[in-house]
Parts: structure tokens; C-alpha cells; sequence
């Protein structure tokens, strides 16, 4: 089959690559505009296929190119731009997408990072047409993949690029038999996530230790790592532990209430968690296990910080007056 490709990153190189070797005829790949990564670019190099980069894959000029190629069918996996007619019209057995979520809940971007920081207990692989909305087209395969309780986004991340290849290599040969159904999802409502950026990291001590245990490893490396203040200073928590059975009981959150061979014990809204990795500001050791007194207060206390702020503007108030 005639495929224009449409991608970034290393899942995208990697199916890529297992489409190549299973026989398909691949027309040339189309980067992004900014990829994350030049993977994808260096696999399309080395398979010796042509490359393209628009800035907007629906100008006139782009679309004139790959009617050119006449593609049969056009992929796109982890590809950004929205796509629209007449670019979904292009090839005649459609446009096809890869989701890395379970259509249609985690409809969006980032929605790796947003399935972990919610507690989900598996996550979703999807093969869908492209339509006009935002992965609302109909369905044509899915996959499912566990998460455990201690999986991280590094980890989930590397089963879900495993996983990769062999969804869009079934999803074409499916479509190439012409024996496939088309699973409508207009009608379902969804949910949707946006791309997560700065801002979204820091941490609230008076919310659950599950939800905070959720996100330090929902957004751990490959991610920017959850962030919390030391003495005014952020500090970057890598990995923390959590069991459901530990007790629940009120006491001030965001304070270390214990020290243990694996880290330091933190009180949170409704129990405890264990920082196991942690990275200090400005620190040349990198990540380590924290070794903190008990007592050590984390994040920002608000009544504190309301008084000094409260004095910053009398202090402010009298130097006007004697001005």
C-alpha cells in the first residue's frame, strides 16, 4: 500500500521502520514544523525516503505535493498540526491517526502524563480516521495496556513505544483487506486533556497523598519532575512512594514527620507519602536521597507569607509619608 507518513518522535520512527520492513510502500515522511526530537528524521534518512516539512500542511503548495505522490492512505503518529479538509481528502482510504489513549476518554495532548496523575489503571492505544474535530473520528482499533500502582511516565512511555508498531501495522494491513469496521464515537462525550506545561508541576501539600503520589510520577523523567519549595527555593521531587493502608489523621501538611533508610516521611491533606529522589537547587550531586529534619516544612505557608507581604506594604506606606 501507498503511505504518506505523517510524524515525530521515536514511537513514530519505530513504526516507521516496522511498516518498511513489512513490505509497505512508504511515499516519504512529513516532519513537524519543530520536532521534538530528530529520530524520526534520521530513520526517514537512512530508509532513504523523502522528506518533508511544511509549515502549514494545508497551503496550496503542500497539498499540490501530495497529490503528486497519490498516497493511498496518509498516517499520522504523534504528528501536531490540525488536520482539515482538503488534506483529509487526499488519499482515498482517508486519514488515519494514533492515539495514545483509549477514544473516547483522554481525548487531547499529554494525555500519558494526565492517565497517570489520575490513577488509571490501564491506558489506551488507538487507531482512528481523522475528521474535523479533535480525536473524534471513527475507531478502528484499540489496544489496552496496564498500569501498576508503581509505574512511572518513563515506564508506561516505553511499553506504550513497544506497543506502537504493531497497532499501526495491523491497522493498515486491516484497512488494505478492506474488512474493517468503523466505530462511530460522535455521539459519546469524552473527555479532554491539554498539553501540560509550566505551572502544572507544583505540588499542594493539603491535597491527598494519592493524588500527589499520581503526579510526582506522572510527570517524573522523561518529564520536568514535580516541584515543591525549600526555604523560598524550588526543589524538583523525582520519585516518592505511597501505600493506601497508611493511616489518615490531621496534622500541619507539607512537613517531614519522619526519617527512614528510603527517604523522608512528608505529612500531605489526608496522610503520608515517602520522598525517595529529590534534586536541590543549584545542587552538583544531582538527584539523591533527601535527608531532611524532622519538622522541615515544604511548599509555601500562605498565612506567613500574607503577614510579610502585609508588612512589605506598611514599611512601603511610611516611606511615602516621610518622603
Amino acid at each position: 500500500m501507498k503511505i504518506l507518513y505523517f510524524g515525530d518522535a521515536d514511537w513514530g520512527a519505530a513504526a516507521l521502520r516496522e511498516l518498511v520492513r513489512r513490505g509497505h510502500d512508504l511515499l516519504g515522511v512529513v516532519l513537524r514544523k519543530n520536532p521534538t526530537d530528530g529520530e524520526l528524521e534520521a530513520t526517514a534518512r537512512q530508509l532513504d525516503l523523502p522528506i518533508f516539512q511544511p509549515q502549514r500542511c494545508n497551503d496550496p503548495e503542500f497539498l499540490a505535493t501530495i497529490r503528486s505522490l497519490s498516497p493511498e492512505l496518509n498516517l499520522s503518529v504523534s504528528y501536531d498540526q490540525i488536520l482539515r479538509p482538503p488534506i483529509l481528502e487526499t488519499a482515498p482510504l482517508g486519514f488515519v491517526n494514533f492515539h495514545a489513549g483509549m477514544l473516547p476518554w483522554y481525548r487531547g495532548r499529554s494525555v500519558i502524563n494526565w492517565a497517570i496523575i489520575n490513577g488509571e489503571t490501564q491506558i489506551g492505544l488507538t487507531a482512528h480516521f481523522v475528521d474535523e474535530g479533535i480525536d473524534t473520528g471513527d475507531i478502528i482499533l484499540q489496544k489496552s495496556l496496564p498500569v501498576t500502582w508503581t509505574d512511572t511516565y518513563a515506564e508506561v512511555m516505553e511499553r506504550m513505544i513497544a506497543s506502537f508498531p504493531g497497532l499501526v501495522v495491523d491497522t493498515v494491513e486491516l484497512l488494505a483487506s478492506g474488512h474493517f469496521d468503523r466505530r462511530p464515537q460522535a455521539h459519546l462525550p469524552g473527555s479532554y486533556f491539554p498539553q501540560r506545561g509550566p505551572g502544572d508541576e507544583w505540588i499542594d501539600w493539603n491535597d491527598t497523598s494519592s493524588n500527589i503520589y499520581n503526579k510526582i510520577r506522572g510527570i517524573t523523567t522523561p518529564g520536568p519532575g514535580a516541584r515543591t519549595f525549600l526555604d523560598g527555593q524550588p526543589m524538583i521531587l523525582w520519585r516518592a512512594s505511597y501505600d493506601l493502608s497508611w493511616p489518615k489523621y490531621q496534622a500541619t501538611p507539607g512537613q517531614v514527620v519522619g526519617i527512614e533508610s528510603s527517604g523522608v516521611r512528608v505529612k500531605t491533606g489526608d496522610s503520608t507519602l515517602i520522598l525517595n529522589l529529590v534534586e536541590l537547587p543549584e545542587d552538583s550531586q544531582g538527584p539523591r536521597l533527601p535527608r531532611f529534619k524532622i519538622g522541615t516544612r515544604f511548599g509555601i505557608n500562605l498565612h506567613e507569607h500574607i503577614l510579610q507581604l502585609q508588612q512589605q506594604i506598611l514599611e512601603l506606606r511610611c516611606i511615602e509619608k516621610t518622603s
